[in-house]
């Protein structure tokens, strides 16, 4: 991951407004407009246009919150977050996960990649995690409808569960595309069928024929689209969400807990399922591998 002081070194960070490049004094960036930019005692920046917006968003959305915390990551790594994401594991098809590979893996050392939304893991060193909070492990606050970024500066693009959540996706795929370098790739992973999940806000979900369509119309070559998660993983998940929003409280726990164990033994038919030209038909989410011509 490129620290911040190189990527300012770069000129690469500018204000999220103007666009102009950034400079480091002490606790703050200031862009060449004199518009300056806090850093949080951990050296994140705040590269935020409207803050007090973004600020609402965060507090609005308490699962989001809870979800970041450094708390929340450590219950993760125990022996009961582990069995909680076993029971839970999607099975991605070998095509989402090589395009992962084509896109930020394969990444030369150096390369300035971006996580959008990301946090609070990060599933390749070389990711710089970009969200709209201060989370842990989020190292630029930014919004993705106006990234801090200056044109043709990023390598490499990773956006996962984001665009359903974003009032207008159009722009920020617009985005990505004017801050990636020629040739630069990005992939993206959204939901199809899933229920409705608010971080607070839960906008649209996409077919793989949308989710390549918004590619395109930013100027992308779409150079792959498919099923990430398979239809098993679809069926699982909304009756999960049936009982967990609709049955009586006093049976709901073992009812959720009984569901889990038998989904855990259903959804390993992905693995053949969601090879098949229809998988897109009921996938959970699809994916699009995507590059900017030069």
């Amino acid at each position: 991951m490129i620290a911040i002081r190189d990527q300012i070194a770069r000129r690469a960070l500018v204000c999220p407004k103007t666009r102009t490049p950034l400079r480091q004094q002490e606790n703050v960036l200031i862009s060449e407009n004199g518009t300056s930019y806090a850093v949080t005692s951990d050296g994140v920046p705040i590269l935020l246009g409207n803050a007090a917006g973004a600020k609402e968003y965060v507090a609005g959305s308490a699962r989001m919150a809870d979800e970041y915390t450094s708390e929340a990551v450590q219950r993760a790594g125990s022996i009961r977050g582990r069995l909680k994401a076993a029971l839970s594991k999607d099975y991605r098809t070998k095509a989402s996960r090589d395009a992962f590979g084509k896109a930020i893996t394969s990444a030369p050392a150096g390369s300035l990649c971006l996580s959008i939304g990301g946090g609070p893991t990060r599933p390749d060193p070389k990711l710089i995690n970009l969200n709209i909070g201060p989370f842990p492990n989020v190292d630029i606050v930014a919004d993705a409808h106006e990234l801090p970024y200056s044109s043709d500066s990023v390598d490499a693009i990773y956006c996962e569960a984001v665009l359903e959540h974003l009032e207008n996706p159009s722009r920020a795929v617009e985005e990505m595309f004017r801050v990636l370098k020629p040739r630069g790739k990005v992939i993206a992973i959204t939901p199809f069928m899933q229920a409705f999940h608010g971080y607070p806000y839960h906008f649209q979900n996409f077919t793989v024929i949308g989710h390549s369509l918004i590619f395109s119309r930013a100027g992308f070559r779409v150079l792959e689209s498919g099923t990430c998660v398979g239809p098993t993983f679809t069926l699982v998940d909304v009756i999960f969400v049936f009982i967990r929003e609709y049955f009586p409280k006093l049976i709901r726990l073992p009812f959720k807990v009984a569901w889990k164990l038998i989904g855990a033994c259903l959804v390993p038919l992905d693995n053949v399922l969601a090879r098949s030209s229809l998988a897109h038909v009921m996938a959970s989410t699809t994916y699009v591998l995507a590059e900017k011509p030069e």
